[in-house]
Parts: structure tokens; sequence; C-alpha cells
């Protein structure tokens, strides 16, 4: 089985996305440089990347370009590579031994146990870009906030997240998480 926790970050994301008012793509967002179909290529691509790893094909060297994967529509580029990417997640898919980027080896389904805080964290993003309130359900920001414990320091040593950020003291834990990764909830 799919794991839950990511099909509902998935949910997640598409429920931002497919808010996403049109005249709002341009939209800066918290990623340097980048706005928020930006952050939709991104995510898209990751899904790509996921479908790839399942079907137990070669990653491509360099990242795409984010608008190119976003296309015209990014909601219908969204909907038509998520279902091609869930039909590849297969039990024999998700027992399928993989080795990530950061040189850890573990299975499809373990990957995808974590893979909830990239998503949440770039739903966050395209919700500042799109000006919709983004809230995660405690039972996802929970064990994302533990994966991106482990997970934020070697993606600083990488240049892949930025600085982490002072939260105020009794912060919850989605503001902890976005603080790891570099995100300002301070509104300021």
């Amino acid at each position: 089985m799919i794991p839950e926790r990511f099909v509902r970050a998935l949910d997640g994301f598409e429920a931002v996305l497919a808010a996403t008012p049109p005249d709002r793509w341009l939209s800066p967002s918290p990623c340097e440089g980048w706005c928020a179909v930006d952050v939709a290529g991104h995510v898209i691509a990751g899904l790509l990347v996921v479908e790839m790893r399942a079907a137990g094909r070669p990653l491509p060297r360099d990242d795409p370009d984010w608008r190119e994967v976003a296309g015209e529509d990014p909601v219908a580029s969204w909907r038509e590579v998520r279902a091609r990417m869930t039909a590849e997640l297969v039990p024999d898919a998700l027992a399928r031994r993989i080795t990530l980027g950061v040189g850890l080896e573990m299975t499809v389904r373990e990957w995808l146990e974590q893979y909830p805080l990239e998503l949440l964290v770039h739903t966050w993003d395209l919700g500042q870009a799109t000006g919709q309130p983004v809230v995660f359900d405690a039972d996802l920001v929970g064990p994302a906030l533990e994966t991106a414990r482990r997970m934020a320091p070697g993606g600083r040593e990488r240049g892949m997240v930025g600085s982490e950020r002072p939260v105020p003291q009794g912060a919850d834990d989605q503001a902890r998480l976005l603080a790891l990764f570099g995100r300002d909830t301070s509104g300021g």
C-alpha cells in the first residue's frame, strides 16, 4: 500500500495548487528567485522522480526547467503526473531498494514515508506565493518535523536548504518545521 501520509500530503498540495488564482502564477514565493509556477513545477518534477524510481528507470542528470514541467496548466500537469506516478507504485515498486542523492539507501516505501516533508514545505511556499493560508495537519507535521531535524543539517551542507530561522518560544510544530528549512513565518 502507498503510505497514507504521502497520499494526504499530495492531497494537501493539490488543494492549494487547484485554488491558485490564475493571476498569481508569477507571484514571488519564499524560495529565492522562484515564483508560484516554479514551486508547482518543482513539486511536479519531484513526482516524476518518484515515478522513475518506482519504475526502476534512471534519473535525468540535470534538473528540468520548472516552468516547462508545470506547463500551461499546472493543475492539469500535476494531475496527469500524479496519476502516472500512482500507477507505478505497485507492491514490487514500493519494495524496490534505491539510493538517494544524499547517499542513503532505502526502499521506495521508506522514502515515501519521509516525502511529506518536501510536500508540506512547498505547499506552504505555494500558499505564501498565492495568498492562501496553509495549516498542516498535526499528524503530518509531527513526523515531518522529526525527518526535518535529521535531514536539514545535511541539506544545508549541500546548499539545498536555507539557513535555519529563529522561532519564538512556544512556536508550534509547523513554525518549527518551516524555520528549519529557512522559512520566515513571522509575516514580516
